[in-house]
C-alpha cells in the first residue's frame, strides 16, 4: 500500500504532468496548429507554387454562390503562379466576432507588401489540436483585356482562351475582356506566344486579399505571321505576271493604251512589296504596300502604223484583309 506521502507525491507528479501536457498542447496550438501557422502554411504553399495544397485549405475557395457568373477560376493553378518570397508572420489579433486577423509580410513581384488574413477556429482534431479556416477567401481579381485576339497565356500555363473561360465572349470578336479569381498574394505575368502572334509580357500584382488588378495583353503579328503573308503575296504576284494580257485578271496592276499591242506582253516583278501586318478594326490587315512590275512588248500606232517598243514600270498597290482560320491557315483578301 502506498503511504500518504507516496500518494501526495504521485498526486503532485500527476498535476505537473497535466500542466506540462496542457503547456505542450498550448505551445503546439500556437506554433503548429494556431492561426499564425495556418496562414503561414497557405503562404508557403504559394511560395512553392503548390496550388493544390492551397486550394485544399478550408475557406480558400469561395462558395459557388459567392462567385459571380462572369468570373473564372482558371488562374487558380500552379503554372500561373509567380514569385513570392520572404514570408513573415507579423501579428495576430482577436476580433469581437471571434475571428482572428493575421498580418503577414512578403515580397511579391520584387516589391515588399503586407496582407491581413481573417481566419476562424472551426473545431479540434483529437479534441485538443485546433483547426482553422479562412473567413474571407484569400483571393483577389484580375481583369484581363486581350487586344486583337481572345487568347493569352500566364506564367507557364499555355494558352487560355476567353471564348472558353467566358462563354459570353463572341467567337469572332477581335479582342475581349474577362475577370479571373487569383490567389492573394501573387504576381501573375501575362503575355501571348503562338505560331503567328506574340505579346509583350505584363505583370499584375495582387498584394493582399480582395485586391483588384487590370492588365492589357496587346497581341501583335510575329515575324512568322509577316513572313507567311509576304510569301503569299510574292507567290500571288508571280502568278499574276504569267498572264499575257495588259490587264491581268484579279491582279492589282494593269496597263491601258490607245494603240494596238503587237504580239504578247511580258510582265515581270521588279520589286515585291514590303508587307507589314497590323491590327485593323475587326481583323489583321496590310495597308499601302506597293510592288513594282515591269511590262515589255511592242505597240503599233493607230495613227501612222509605226511600231515602238513598250517598256513601262507599273505600281501594284496592295491592301489586304487577313483572317486566321480555325486550322491557323490564313485567308487573305485583296481589297
Amino acid at each position: 500500500m502506498l503511504s500518504r506521502k507516496d500518494t501526495l507525491v504521485l498526486g503532485v507528479i500527476g498535476v505537473l504532468l497535466v500542466v506540462a501536457a496542457a503547456c505542450a498542447i498550448g505551445s503546439l496550438n500556437r506554433e503548429v496548429f494556431g492561426a499564425k501557422a495556418f496562414v503561414s502554411s497557405y503562404l508557403h504553399s504559394l511560395e512553392r507554387h503548390d496550388a493544390a495544397s492551397a486550394l485544399a485549405m478550408p475557406g480558400v475557395v469561395p462558395t459557388a454562390a459567392n462567385i459571380p457568373e462572369d468570373v473564372s477560376l482558371v488562374l487558380l493553378r500552379s503554372s500561373a503562379l509567380g514569385s513570392i518570397s520572404d514570408i513573415r508572420i507579423l501579428d495576430e489579433a482577436g476580433q469581437p466576432d471571434g475571428s482572428n486577423i493575421v498580418t503577414a509580410s512578403y515580397v511579391v513581384n520584387n516589391q515588399p507588401a503586407q496582407g491581413m488574413f481573417r481566419v476562424k477556429h472551426v473545431d479540434n482534431s483529437f479534441l485538443v489540436f485546433e483547426n482553422w479556416a479562412f473567413v474571407t477567401p484569400p483571393m483577389g481579381t484580375i481583369t484581363v483585356s486581350v487586344l486583337h485576339d481572345t487568347v493569352f497565356d500566364v506564367g507557364t500555363s499555355g494558352l487560355i482562351d476567353l471564348r472558353t473561360t467566358h462563354p459570353k465572349t463572341v467567337a469572332t470578336v477581335f479582342g475581349d475582356t474577362g475577370t479571373f479569381l487569383a490567389f492573394a498574394p501573387g504576381a501573375y505575368t501575362f503575355g501571348h506566344t503562338s505560331s503567328l502572334m506574340t505579346a509583350k509580357a505584363v505583370t499584375a500584382t495582387i498584394a493582399n486579399p480582395r485586391a483588384a488588378a487590370e492588365v492589357v495583353v496587346d497581341v501583335e503579328a510575329n515575324a512568322k505571321f509577316t513572313d507567311d503573308v509576304q510569301s503569299e503575296v510574292n507567290a500571288f504576284l508571280d502568278t499574276c505576271v504569267t498572264q499575257v494580257v495588259l490587264q491581268p485578271t484579279g491582279c492589282p496592276f494593269g496597263y491601258q493604251t490607245g494603240n494596238r499591242l503587237v504580239g504578247e506582253p511580258a510582265w515581270s516583278v521588279l520589286d515585291y512589296p514590303v508587307v507589314s501586318v497590323v491590327p485593323g478594326e475587326t481583323g489583321w490587315v496590310v495597308r499601302n504596300a506597293v510592288a513594282k512590275v515591269e511590262l515589255k512588248g511592242e505597240l503599233q500606232s493607230l495613227y501612222d502604223g509605226s511600231v515602238t517598243p513598250l517598256d513601262e514600270i507599273v505600281d501594284a498597290p496592295f491592301n489586304l484583309n487577313i483572317t486566321i482560320q480555325p486550322d491557323r491557315s490564313l485567308l487573305i483578301t485583296i481589297i
